[in-house]
């Protein structure tokens, strides 16, 4: 009898995502954060690197390359967010 109860309380526990859309939706947002960690360590040190070759000898390759690589990197970021909380407030 006690192991029935247990059993019950365990399926009758609330679920965050209620079908499998939203499921989905959320793993689709970690994807996009998780793609946009790297670059966002990466970005700041090409930009670093750019402005140290400007300085050396005028090569604005890196520069352009790391502003790119930001520009992207926030993107990834605010669209990773945007589908989460899609996934997450789904009605």
């Amino acid at each position: 009898m006690e192991s029935q109860q247990k059993e019950n309380k365990r399926f009758n526990k609330q679920r965050i995502f209620e079908n499998n859309t939203s499921k989905n939706l959320f793993n689709k947002g970690i994807k996009y954060l998780a793609i946009a960690l790297p670059l966002l360590f990466i970005s700041p040190i090409l930009i670093t690197i750019g402005f140290k070759a400007i300085n050396k000898d005028h090569n604005y390759l890196m520069l352009l390359l790391g502003c790119i690589l930001t520009i992207c990197t926030v993107i990834l970021v605010i669209q990773g967010i945007r589908v989460i909380l899609k996934a997450l407030f789904a009605k």
